[in-house]
């Protein structure tokens, strides 16, 4: 039989198949996200120790795919964390199952992407830590960062129409189908896009060119969280063309 490679790798997802297997959804440091079966998982005896669920972390057996099959075959799985703290409040469980969501949607099968293994991984263990408001800021930095990382994010030192710079903005539309700001004078050019405000302007930026850390302090105004989190909810319901169904718990 092939040999098998040992990777560290995060559960995205886990389905229960047949009478003891798993079918998981794995974002892992080497081969990026893939997705296999776990024959006979759900033994306790076997090499996945009972199962693995979405959330735990650690290091999975993955043999190589074979020529015309969908799936991979994971020979093992060896947990190292389940970060139990994501499941001490419900706040930080939706903010962590809203990442596994958005870690599924931007990566590619079988596509090595090194720095957004690390950025989810950092992200968990930042939320584990995290009360339930740095929690919330954590949850906005990571999407930001994902959408800058993907090539999605917001033009927001321009206006996306004219191309007037964007100077001491009050408030603009931000435009998804456009891709950016649209100032006062092009407001005809998405006469639909949400106006928010200068500050919402200013953080979105900051979020996005990171560190993920720098999100903890992103400040407690309501107002501004809510804004922030409506505006990613549009920018990547329209990047994906359905919305993040895990966005509505936030």
């Amino acid at each position: 039989m092939t040999t098998a490679r040992r990777t560290q790798a995060l559960v995205l997802r886990a389905f229960d198949f047949a009478e003891s297997s798993q079918i998981l959804h794995l974002l892992t440091e080497d081969e990026g996200r893939i997705h296999g079966i776990a024959k006979g998982a759900r033994r306790i005896s076997g090499a996945f120790h009972g199962g693995v669920d979405a959330l735990h972390m650690g290091e999975a057996l993955v043999y190589p795919r074979r020529p015309g099959a969908e799936l991979r075959t994971l020979g093992g799985f060896s947990t190292a964390t389940h970060f139990p703290g994501l499941r001490e409040s419900v706040v930080r469980f939706h903010v962590a199952s809203h990442m596994l969501a958005l870690l599924l949607a931007f990566t590619r099968e079988e596509a090595p992407d090194p720095f957004v293994f690390e950025l989810g991984v950092a992200a968990l263990r930042l939320c584990e830590a995290a009360d339930d408001v740095q929690c919330e800021g954590l949850g906005l930095g990571f999407e930001s960062m994902m959408l800058r990382h993907a090539g999605f994010f917001p033009e927001l030192t321009r206006c996306v129409a004219c191309g007037k710079p964007a100077r001491n903005v009050h408030t603009a539309g931000l435009s998804p189908l456009k891709g950016g700001l649209i100032c006062r004078d092009c407001g005809t050019e998405d006469s639909s896009a949400p106006r928010v405000t200068g500050e919402t302007v200013e953080t979105l930026a900051k979020l996005g060119e990171g560190p993920l850390a720098a999100a903890l302090n992103l400040p407690t105004s309501n107002a501004l969280r809510r804004e922030l989190r409506a505006t990613l909810d549009a920018w990547t319901t329209t990047v994906l063309d359905r919305p993040m169904r895990t966005s509505k718990f936030l």
